[in-house]
């Protein structure tokens, strides 16, 4: 039978806006970043492909990729996309005699980030201290700043090593932990970037000298330091205690010289921030509020940011991270508007299986007080060790060590609420994930 002129009419223009729907579909799905995540056991990078639409994961052609070292933990992209440096921690001796130790296949890896989001290795640095544990790059990202545990040794030990423990107290080793070993104070070392080439040349403390007259090759810290955060002005450094005052649990800022790298103190103490433990530093995306995560009382402390970089407790802090079933604290992020806060909670600190893991929420008032979000607790992998936004703004990740994925989330930009994507939200990857970063520039 025949169609009568109106119905192949009503045909044709069925027939156009399905195909006109499905190519407006097939467009708009497109990569909106590339996703990296750090793996411990293997020393292994996992990356994928970012879904616009839906927020899904797909494997990367060649991924994994080998960290280029041991122990990689932490991750950095530059601001031109076309670079990836990862932070290989590692690994220590174990201690002689006398309390000492050594670290080896500890650098910077550099690579390239091509085609379809595909790694490709370049160079290696090497930090100037030991036991690096966290990596920055400033807002420009012109500089890369590596936090070391241990400042260059003054010495050797009577093998030949660099000492950088023992358990008298000798020379250069002025801090003392809980164990009653000697160590040096910790540090920054710091990298000019290229942007062109991604290659790193080391800034040398124009401030400071050795005994011989050459300048420091890095920059002191504190005593044990477990974080540092770059804003805009500052590097604010967590540490453990301070050998001379003894404050445990504090944070000093340095000023940043945007045109140098150089780092310069501004205060003559450092600030207490009140914690009874760290597990993190970190801020919104505005920068305009420093965050502390305290696991041992479950809390989290918040600051503004006052004159020379000092912190000035905001009056609602800390606030309780009660929302959580699983407790531990470990990480945090912000949406790009400042308006909400996620909190990556790792669950029980010992035994393999953390079931109760978990991502807290909290809505950022004006006057930077949190409130839970409604509900305010969400579900995630085992054990986080990670917790970001996708550059789309529309996703949050954590990388989860235990369960060995990575678990996405749909963000709801007016709520803050978190609800699973469609068609999966759980991807198997590296082993045991140590951290996550995103790629915008995928072209």
């Amino acid at each position: 039978m025949k169609l009568k002129k109106s119905g192949q009419i009503f045909l044709a223009m069925a027939v156009s806006l399905g195909l006109s729907f499905g190519l407006t579909s097939c467009v708009n799905d497109y990569t909106v970043a590339y996703l990296y995540v750090t793996g411990s056991y293997q020393n292994q990078i996992g990356a994928f492909k970012i879904s616009n639409n839906t927020g899904n994961l797909t494997t990367i052609p060649g991924s994994p990729f080998g960290s280029g070292g041991t122990n990689p933990i932490r991750e950095v992209v530059s601001t031109s996309g076309r670079y990836l440096y990862i932070l290989n921690a590692g690994t220590a001796s174990a201690p002689g005699a006398n309390g000492n130790f050594t670290y080896k296949s500890t650098n910077i890896t550099v690579y390239s980030v091509g085609g379809d989001g595909v790694l490709a290795p370049q160079q290696t640095y090497t930090s100037q201290g030991y036991g690096s544990i966290r990596m920055a790059l400033s807002v420009s990202g012109g500089y890369l700043y590596v936090l070391d545990e241990y400042a260059p040794a003054a010495g050797n030990d009577s093998s030949g090593n660099p000492l950088i423990a023992s358990k008298t107290l000798e020379p250069g080793l002025s801090c003392q932990d809980s164990s009653g070993i000697y160590h040096p104070v910790g540090d920054i070392t710091v990298f000019s970037v290229d942007s062109n080439t991604g290659r790193l040349s080391l800034v040398t403390n124009s401030q400071l000298q050795t005994p011989t007259g050459a300048q420091l090759t890095y920059f002191p810290v504190g005593c044990e330091p477990i974080d540092l955060k770059v804003t805009g002005g500052y590097a604010y450094v967590a540490d453990t205690y301070d050998p001379v005052t003894g404050n445990r649990y504090t944070v000093f800022p340095y000023a940043i010289n945007s045109s140098s790298g150089q780092l310069t103190t501004t205060q003559n103490t450092e600030f207490v921030t009140g914690a009874a433990s760290i597990s993190a530093i970190g801020s919104d995306a505005a920068t305009k509020y420093i965050y502390i995560l305290d696991p041992v009382n479950n809390e989290i402390w918040y600051y503004t940011v006052g004159s020379q970089g000092l912190l000035q407790a905001v009056t609602t802090s800390p606030t309780s991270n009660s929302a959580t079933s699983a407790g531990n604290p470990i990480e945090l992020t912000s949406d790009s508007k400042s308006q909400f806060l996620y909190i990556a909670n790792a669950g029980p600190t010992s035994g393999i299986s953390k079931p109760n893991s978990d991502i807290t929420a909290y809505s950022i008032a004006s006057n930077g007080a949190l409130a839970p979000t409604a509900p305010g607790e969400f579900g995630t992998g085992s054990s986080p060790r990670c917790i970001l936004e996708d550059p789309s703004n529309q996703y949050i990740y954590t990388a989860d060590f235990d369960s060995n994925t990575v678990t996405g989330h749909v963000l709801d930009p007016n709520s803050g609420v978190l609800t699973n994507m469609r068609n999966q939200s759980t991807y198997p990857t590296v082993g045991n994930p140590t951290w996550c970063v995103a790629d915008s520039h995928t072209d």
